[in-house]
């Protein structure tokens, strides 16, 4: 008698592999789509790739001098700084503050370097050990602070006298990178250079060659944090909240890439220009300066320069800070003897030039619209910024033509959301016309940006959603991405006028990965297109730095990867997309690192730096991992899954290696398979294919995946397929 068999045998799985989703369970997944994509690239054939490693390019920037000392503890209770000789310094502690105070001026004079010391010695009684690497906070030239946790005041050591470990050098140097900006040079296409800002001065890395060059900043200033760098035509603007902004000009002959390249402070005030006064001067017996010019317009502490002294005694180029004696006289006092007689001089001074012109604010950043430069008009533009009184955090105000650092406060300023809390985040040019203003609760727009500013109107298009971080903003063929609280959306004008928000966020399919973002921190958060794809440097789990990397592709509409390092302190600063010669190609600025080129070094290993005084890069192995969706046979029932079929193709720069497992689901278990050497009976050489036939013991689950973690090489994943009954389908008729 012929029965039929109760159980049938079933197939599922992908010949390739197009995207990640987390939203959904594993099972729900379409085809092609993964559960789990960690370093993985997939290209247009849909094959899945352990990505290629990072690469420093632009050297170690952070090679600081540690200092190397012992601590030691007299019968007074105080610590002691040993040096060379008689340069001892004191350290005493109060709380968690600890205090240093040398003998002599071993520190700069410079307020802006960082002092780096490392303590040594063996602490008996202690909270928290005190040794290793301290940065410092510079108070003068011979007093320094750092910070201990609270409540270690006191220390105890083993050793009883004072003793030498190191001779001690205080150093500055960089200690960590706040902003960088790409530098398109007009006078050479090919010539794209990156410009990292770190706390002491600046780097330019010139990418087709990666010759490197020190930009110096302006005499006893310095960076302390986050800072944006902005190419405003031909030169580089460096701004911080509150503070003067900085220029630097590439083509400037003693100060650009021809000599001693350095930023300088840009002019603040009220715009003004010179004025020459051609008048009467004489001198009495006491050097008192006595100047008849009808109507100079001078007030009392106007700072006029000597242009031409003729017979005065005078020195031509000596500035004078003037007394007023009435409209048409002004005096001043100088080193010169009595001329006897009058003669006429000429002084020069500076007139505001009206109409409430002023220099550019200390604003926190700038962006480049249509010619002119927009900043937020948070502060006000003199030598000591203040914030403006009362504070205003929704205005925008728009620079001159073609000039950086001449701003129009009656013309040129714009309020978007008087009388509520919302404030200004970041701007993106949309068309020649048009400006998106991304407030942190609301959205809105300029229209007429291209022509008069008198002919400039804003509209609010949503108070429903806002933007969190200024550098998530970005536009890709039409639509402008940004990170709001609720995830990653984009917008787009719909026709001439009106907005199209998409409702879903394009986070959607990474729900899960979205929420492991670090909301403290997502502020910093960096957007940028680059070859057909959409890269996103976010902070995750409890980190405050951008120590992930979200990548979605538009060629497969749907995210790629999250990608992420072995190494620590890893934190990008910026991603930028710049031209090596004639390609360009996507940089990552870290934090304490320097320029690293993405996707480069064609194996699965990152060359990277990511410590201050690291003496050279480090390599690290890629922490790849794909895990595919749930193959459940398209049945809700227990299935018995007999055999795996995977075909992987090795790079062709290496062996390939890797890890495989069986994920089951209800009941949950991962079974081990094997290695990809173990299961070939062979390594897997370079550029060779291989296809895998696994038994798998027949192991009950409602669906499996298969989990893979490269080890050696770039080795692709190209198809994946399960073999399974299903376990409770009979063919026999239960009565």
């Amino acid at each position: 008698m012929n029965r039929q068999l109760d159980s049938i045998l079933a197939a599922d799985g992908d010949v390739g592999f197009r995207g990640l989703a987390t939203r959904v369970r594993s099972s729900q997944l379409e085809p092609g789509l993964v559960a789990i994509s960690k370093n993985i690239r997939m290209d247009e054939s849909r094959t899945a790739q352990v990505r290629e490693g990072y690469v420093n390019v632009s050297g170690v920037t952070l090679t600081t001098t540690l200092v190397v000392v012992l601590v030691a503890e007299d019968a007074a209770k105080s610590l002691h700084l040993i040096g060379a000789g008689a340069n001892i310094a004191t350290m005493t502690t109060a709380g968690s503050t600890v205090t240093v105070t040398t003998a002599t001026n071993w520190i700069e004079s410079n307020p802006g370097h960082t002092v780096l010391l490392n303590l040594a010695g063996t602490f008996t009684s202690k909270t928290t050990d005190p040794t290793g690497n301290r940065v410092a906070t510079w108070v003068s030239n011979v007093r320094f602070t750092f910070t201990l946790a609270s409540g270690d005041s006191t220390y105890d050591v083993t050793t009883a006298n004072d003793e030498v470990v190191g001779a001690p050098k205080l150093s500055g140097g960089a200690v960590a990178i706040y902003g960088a900006c790409r530098f398109s040079d007009p006078n050479d296409s090919n010539n794209d250079r990156i410009i990292i800002a770190a706390n002491d001065q600046a780097t330019a890395v010139k990418l087709s060659d990666l010759t490197t060059a020190v930009i110096l900043y302006p005499a006893g200033l310095s960076v302390s944090g986050p800072c944006d760098l902005l190419q405003e035509f031909d030169t580089v603007v460096l701004r911080q909240d509150g503070v003067t902004s900085w220029a630097f000009d590439p083509d400037d002959g003693s100060k650009g890439f021809g000599g001693t390249a350095q930023f300088e402070k840009l002019t603040t005030g009220t715009y003004t220009q010179p004025v020459d006064l051609s008048a009467s001067a004489t001198v009495d017996s006491s050097g008192k300066v006595s100047i008849a010019a009808s109507g100079h317009l001078l007030s009392t502490g106007d700072i006029i320069t000597v242009v031409d002294a003729a017979t005065s005694g005078l020195t031509n180029g000596t500035e004078y800070v003037v007394s007023v004696s009435d409209a048409n006289t002004f005096h001043f006092t100088a080193a010169v003897k009595t001329n006897g007689s009058a003669s006429t001089v000429v002084v020069r001074h500076k007139a505001a030039v009206g109409g409430g012109y002023i220099h550019a604010p200390a604003a926190a950043w700038g962006a480049y619209v249509q010619r002119r430069v927009v900043v937020p008009y948070t502060h006000t533009s003199v030598a000591s910024p203040a914030r403006r009184s009362p504070p205003i955090y929704d205005e925008l105000i728009f620079s001159d033509v073609l000039d950086h650092n001449t701003f129009d406060p009656i013309g040129g300023q714009f309020r978007l959301t008087a009388g509520t809390s919302d404030y200004i985040v970041g701007v993106q040019v949309y068309d020649a016309d048009r400006l998106l203003v991304f407030n942190r609760n609301s959205i809105h727009y300029l229209t007429g940006v291209s022509g008069s500013l008198a002919d400039v109107r804003s509209v609010q298009l949503t108070d429903e959603i806002g933007c969190v971080s200024r550098k998530s903003i970005f536009m890709h063929a039409g639509t402008v991405y940004f990170m709001s609280d609720s995830g990653i959306y984009g917008v787009t004008f719909a026709d001439a006028l009106n907005l199209r928000g998409v409702q879903i966020p394009l986070s959607e399919g990474i729900e899960s990965e979205i929420k492991r973002i670090n909301k403290a921190a997502a502020d910093s958060v960096i957007g940028v297109y680059h070859d057909n794809k959409a890269w996103f440097a976010v902070p995750t789990g409890s980190s405050t730095r951008n120590n992930e990397i979200f990548i979605y592709s538009f060629l497969q509409n749907a995210w790629e990867s999250i990608d992420s390092v072995s190494a620590n302190n890893w934190g990008v600063v910026d991603l930028i997309s710049a031209r090596s010669g004639k390609i360009n190609e996507l940089y990552a600025v870290t934090e304490e690192g320097g320029v690293h080129q993405l996707d480069r070094t064609g194996v699965a290993q990152d060359n990277i730096a990511n410590a201050v005084g690291q003496a050279g890069t480090i390599l690290y192995p890629i922490p790849a991992q794909l895990r595919t969706r749930s193959y459940s046979f398209g049945t809700i029932e227990r299935k018995s899954f007999n055999l795996a079929e995977i075909h992987v193709l090795s790079d062709t720069e290496t062996v390939s290696d890797g890890e495989f497992s069986l994920v089951v689901e209800d009941p949950d278990q991962t079974i081990p398979l094997g290695s990809l050497t173990t299961l070939l009976g062979t390594e897997l050489g370079q550029g060779e294919g291989g296809s895998i036939r696994v038994r798998l013991g027949n192991p009950r689950g409602f669906g499996a995946q298969i989990d893979w973690q490269p080890s050696q090489g770039r080795p692709a994943l190209r198809a994946v397929g399960l073999r399974a009954v299903n376990t409770f389908n009979s063919a026999t008729s239960v009565t």
